[in-house]
Order: C-alpha cells, then sequence, then structure tokens
C-alpha cells in the first residue's frame, strides 16, 4: 500500500457500516426471561461484513427507547436518575500535553472512548490445531444459551485482513430501565466495574457498598464507584450499606470530593448472596448479570487450545513484524504472551522465538501459552530485557540454561552426543538461579500446587511430563544474555503509561510519569538495537496516545542510530502518526515526526470508526552491514 497523506488522523482504510439495532423487547422481559432459565431473545439481525476490499468492520448502534417495564416496583417519578454517560479526567499538565498534540476537541473524543469498551471482540484462531470455519461452526454450540443468542443476532465473521483473525460483533450503548429493581443497588469498584463492561459478572471482592435489604434472589442495579482525587481509597467503605447514616455521614465528610455516580450504572443483575453475606464470602460470584449498557458475547474458557482472546492492533503487530518460517526472533517483553505466539504461529512452528520477561511467573505463563497452543520453538527466559545484551567477550558465552533443560536434561545432552561413553559422567556445574547467583529458595507450596495441576492438564491432553529440572522446581529458565546481531527479527512492545486500553473511567498518571517511561522505553531500544543483525528488522509498539512515548522516542531513535530507517508496515489498519512539535508545560519543544515519517508508522485511534483500544506500531529496518 502507498504511503497515505501526512495528515493527522486521516483513515487508511475503507471502512464497512454495519447496522445493530437494539431489541425492542423490554429490560424486564429479557431479566425475567433470563430467572426462568429460558433463552434470551435475539437482540436484533445483523448483515455479515460487506465483501468489498480493503474493509475493516465499523460497529456502530441504533439506539431505541426500551419499552416500559411490566411491573414497577418504586415509582417512575421516585426513580433517581442513572445513566451510563461518563465524564473522564485527566491530571492537568498531562491533559495539556495531550492537547498541545492532538487537539482539545480530538481529546476530548478521544476520552469518551476510552470509557466505553470495544464493541467487537477478537478470536485469534490457533491454526496449529483448527480452522476458522471449524471455530466459527463450534463456538456456538460452546457458548452459554445468551451468548449464543447474541451471536446469532451479530454472527461472527473472519477479518478481512487479518488472517486467523475471527471477530464476535457486540452492541451499545442500550439504555435500561432500572424500576424493576425497586432501588435496591449495589456499588463495585472501578477496576470490578472495567470488567463487567468487558462482559465478567461481578465477583464477591469487586463488591463495595450494597442497599439494604438484598435477599439472594433480588434484581439490582450495578453501579460503579471511583477512587477519590489523589487516593486509593473509595467514598464509601467496604461494607458500606447504602441509605444509612453511616453512607450518609461518609458522603458528607467526603463534601465535594464525592463521585456523583448517578452516570455510572452499567446494567441489571442478580444477587446469588444475601446483603449479610456479600462481604462475609471471600470469592465466587456475588452478582450475576442479566442486562447490560454494553452487550458482548463471553467466550472466555471455551475450547482451550484453539483460540486465544487478542486485541486486534496486538494481532497487527505481530504480523507487521512477519518474520519467516526459520527466522530468529527476539519478544523482549513477552508476558502475557498473546504477541510471542502469534509470532511463533506466523512461522509455522518453524525457527526459534525467544521470550524475555522479569519475573519466572510470567515468562511461565508465556511458555505455557506456548505449550497450549502446540508450539515448539517458543524459549522463554526469565530476563530483564535491559540487560540482555552481552558485551565481549562475555558474549562467546552460550546461554547458561535453555529451556527444558535442567541439569538432568544437560547430561542427556551430553549421552546423545557420545560424550564419555562407558565411563561416569562428570558432575554437572550447579545452576545458579538467585538474583545475586546463588541458589534458589526451594518451591512454595502454591508453586508445588500449581506445578501438579499443570502436569495433571498436560496428562489428560496425552502431552509428555515437564523434564526440565528449573520448571520442575518452579523456576523458569535464565540466561547470561545474547551478543551483538543475535537476531533477525525484535519484537519491543514495551511496557508504557497504557493510556490507550478500554475501558477506562479513570486516568491517574502524572507528567512525570510519563517521561520516566519514555525514558525506559529508550533503554529497551538501545538492547533492540544492538541485538539486531544488520539487514533485520525492528518493531516497536505500545498500547498508549502519549506523543512522548510514541512519535518522541520513533524520532530519538532515527536520531540517535543512523543505521535504522522506518519502513512501510503491512497490513496496515491504523492511521498516520503525529508530525511536528510539542511543546510540553516547562516550555521545552518535544520533536514528533516529519510528514513522510508520519504517514510509515500506525497510530490507532479509539474515537476512530475502527473502534480499537489506542495504539501505536513504528516498523524499523537496520542498514545491511557494507
Amino acid at each position: 500500500m502507498p504511503p497515505l497523506p501526512p495528515t493527522h488522523f486521516s483513515s487508511s482504510v475503507v471502512l464497512a457500516r454495519q447496522t445493530l439495532p437494539n431489541s425492542p423487547v423490554s429490560a424486564a422481559a429479557r431479566i425475567a426471561a433470563a430467572r426462568t432459565a429460558e433463552r434470551s431473545p435475539p437482540i436484533s439481525a445483523a448483515s455479515r461484513l460487506a465483501a468489498t476490499p480493503p474493509l475493516t468492520a465499523e460497529l456502530t448502534t441504533s439506539v431505541e427507547p426500551a419499552a416500559p417495564a411490566a411491573v414497577a416496583a418504586v415509582p417512575p417519578h421516585e426513580q433517581p436518575q442513572r445513566t451510563f454517560a461518563p465524564k473522564v479526567c485527566w491530571e492537568p499538565e498531562v491533559q495539556g500535553v495531550l492537547e498541545a498534540a492532538l487537539g482539545a476537541e480530538k481529546l476530548a473524543e478521544i476520552s469518551a472512548a476510552l470509557a466505553r469498551p470495544p464493541l467487537a471482540t477478537c478470536l485469534r484462531v490457533n491454526t496449529m490445531r483448527t480452522t476458522v470455519e471449524d471455530l466459527l461452526r463450534r463456538l456456538p454450540e460452546a457458548m452459554t444459551p445468551e451468548d449464543a443468542a447474541l451471536l446469532e443476532a451479530n454472527p461472527a465473521y473472519q477479518h478481512p485482513l487479518l488472517a486467523g483473525a475471527v471477530i464476535l460483533p457486540g452492541t451499545g450503548p442500550h439504555p435500561i430501565d432500572y424500576a424493576c429493581t425497586g432501588g435496591r443497588e449495589v456499588i463495585v469498584g472501578r477496576k470490578a466495574g472495567e470488567a463487567v463492561m468487558r462482559g465478567a459478572h461481578v465477583f464477591v471482592p469487586g463488591l463495595q457498598a450494597v442497599s439494604q435489604g438484598i435477599l439472594a434472589g433480588d434484581l439490582v442495579a450495578v453501579s460503579i464507584g471511583l477512587e477519590l482525587p489523589g487516593s486509593q481509597r473509595y467514598a464509601f467503605t467496604r461494607g458500606t450499606v447504602l441509605g444509612t447514616e453511616n453512607a450518609a455521614r461518609q458522603v458528607e465528610k467526603l463534601g465535594a470530593a464525592a463521585h456523583d455516580r448517578s452516570h455510572l450504572f452499567i446494567g441489571i443483575g442478580r444477587a446469588e448472596l444475601n446483603r449479610t453475606e456479600f462481604f462475609q464470602e471471600r470469592g465466587g460470584v456475588g452478582i450475576t448479570m442479566l442486562e447490560r449498557v454494553f452487550r458482548t458475547p463471553g467466550c472466555g474458557g471455551l475450547l482451550p487450545g484453539d483460540f486465544m482472546l487478542q486485541n486486534v492492533c496486538s494481532l497487527v503487530t505481530a504480523q507487521v513484524l512477519g518474520p519467516p518460517p526459520g527466522a530468529r526472533v527476539l519478544d523482549m517483553c513477552a508476558a502475557p504472551g498473546g504477541k510471542t505466539t502469534a509470532i511463533a504461529q506466523l512461522m509455522n512452528n518453524q525457527g526459534e522465538v525467544i521470550a524475555f520477561d522479569r519475573t519466572h511467573a510470567k515468562a511461565a505463563g508465556v511458555r505455557r501459552i506456548a505449550e497450549s497452543f502446540g508450539l515448539s520453538i517458543v524459549k522463554a527466559y526469565k530476563m530483564d530485557a535491559t540487560k540482555a545484551l552481552l558485551e565481549p567477550p562475555a558474549a562467546a558465552a552460550e546461554p547458561a540454561v535453555a529451556m527444558g533443560a535442567g541439569a538432568a536434561g544437560a547430561a542427556a545432552a551430553g549421552a546423545e552426543a557420545g560424550e564419555g561413553a562407558g565411563e561416569p559422567a562428570a558432575a554437572a556445574a550447579p545452576v545458579k538461579l538467585g538474583r545475586r547467583g546463588g541458589v534458589s529458595l526451594p518451591p512454595s507450596a502454591t508453586t508445588l500446587r500449581r506445578l501438579e495441576r499443570v502436569a495433571q492438564a498436560r496428562e489428560l491432553r496425552g502431552q509428555a511430563p515437564i523434564s526440565s529440572a528449573l520448571v520442575a522446581a518452579g523456576q523458569e529458565a535464565v540466561t547470561p544474555g545474547f551478543p551483538p546481531a543475535s537476531f533477525d527479527y525484535v519484537l519491543c512492545d514495551a511496557p508504557c503509561t497504557a493510556l490507550g486500553l478500554r475501558p477506562r473511567l479513570l486516568h491517574r498518571q502524572s507528567l512525570r510519569e510519563l517521561e520516566q517511561t519514555a525514558t525506559y522505553q529508550r533503554k529497551l531500544l538501545r538492547v533492540a538495537v544492538a541485538l539486531l543483525r544488520p539487514g533485520g528488522h525492528l518493531v516497536f509498539s505500545t498500547c498508549t496516545i502519549n506523543p512522548g512515548e510514541n512519535e518522541g522516542n520513533v524520532r530519538w531513535l532515527l536520531d540517535t542510530f543512523p543505521d535504522m530507517r522506518l519502513v512501510p508496515q503491512s497490513p496496515r489498519l491504523g492511521l498516520p502518526g503525529l508530525s511536528g512539535a510539542v511543546t510540553l508545560p516547562d516550555g521545552s519543544v518535544q520533536q514528533l515526526l516529519s510528514e513522510s515519517e508520519a504517514a510509515l508508522v500506525q497510530r490507532f485511534d479509539p474515537s476512530a470508526p475502527l473502534d480499537t483500544i489506542g495504539f501505536f506500531i513504528a516498523k524499523f529496518e537496520k542498514a545491511a552491514a557494507a
């Protein structure tokens, strides 16, 4: 695809509109059907994506007023206003920087989009095990009746530009009549509320405060509480009973600092416990959601190993890197493993993918996902990627411990090579596992239980047990690092301020945090450039809308390393990047990209019709050796 005109936020793809009208069925009727375990009526009929290439689905809704409830426990004139219309705020300095780069109007649009979830859910199919067609056939059978009905009304389809991607359309925002709740309410924490908007139910730890007299089976309105300014605390102490003198005193004490939650209602649920039990139980579902402002099919835990949930932007990142079979690839910040396994899948499980993360637990998660997908070329290491470069003469050393090869594995490898045939094997060198070179402590009881569950799951799937002494001890492989120019392809999906994730109802990062994060990313990029061989490709990505972490760091890399240049990307679903400069609050000026450079990167705008998270991708090529 030729470079696009270097204008801010100009679309790079043709979008096909898909109208998903709301159901005329009332909230009360839908809930009654759910309570009697009957199949929910279809929300609407929806057409599939038009087949005009290149296309990307844009999901829009035609919101129709809900029919009045049949019975209202509280007269309508006594019902408080309950809507979902969040007002997202930023730290003043951060808002100033973003407005300077994006414009005040565009930032307002993005802020509104960040407060609601993307309507489309993306599944990456494990093409090593199944096909897109087979997954589309089996997925409705594995869903709950309610989710299957939603999928029937809004059929899933294969993404026209991303191989192996299936899109499940959702709908919303839907108007909800809360009269059937009789004024009963539960307040959940912000993170729990954000999860509910993505399709989860309300688990007991997420509950903050509840109305008086709630019994199991009662219908309740679910609202979201926000943390107080500059604090991790909420307006109500956990366990507060709404409508009591204690609750009134807490609100009175906060004064203007108390959030108005009338615009943060996200649906109606059924209480699974009595009010007195909500804060006595330690886990489990406390509220089963029956009617939601945003309706998306739930597919977590279905058909294990056949697909994984993955953002469209993350899948684009892996395909932009695009390593061929047989390549040697480094994923510098691999957890949780979605991009790592997508890369290995693109390589047809041929070659080598080295995956770093800073903790044993995260590296173990990457390994487990790779194993569940049947990908044998992924080698996960506990490694701080900023320290992964081996300078001469230490560069001559091989990694201390390879994945899946502890002391027993090393001895077995020596025997296969014919070393010391007929003679006693030499004693294996002690494996250094500790942070300062010492031997790690024995695994905890929790780790042993986790390993037992992993072993049982592998046995059920017919897989061989893990033979590595390290993995058996609850540790991942370690390595001293790699010499310069070790990799054909490098992915630096850097830790970032995550200002593009959705839904997010509160953004608390300071300007200092944004600057510190951008500086840390530059440390990673220095190592990435050094580890990349001449002629190789580096992809840098973030999930933030902050220009300092995105275009600012691309500018820095191009100015710092003359042998690196931006190259075109494919597939291209995002918009061009930002050009020009940004004036920071201290009066300094941060240079961004030229217009031609901005046309080569991808910036995903959450408020654009594509309806993704906020994301950024840049692809570089290192000049070949002379």
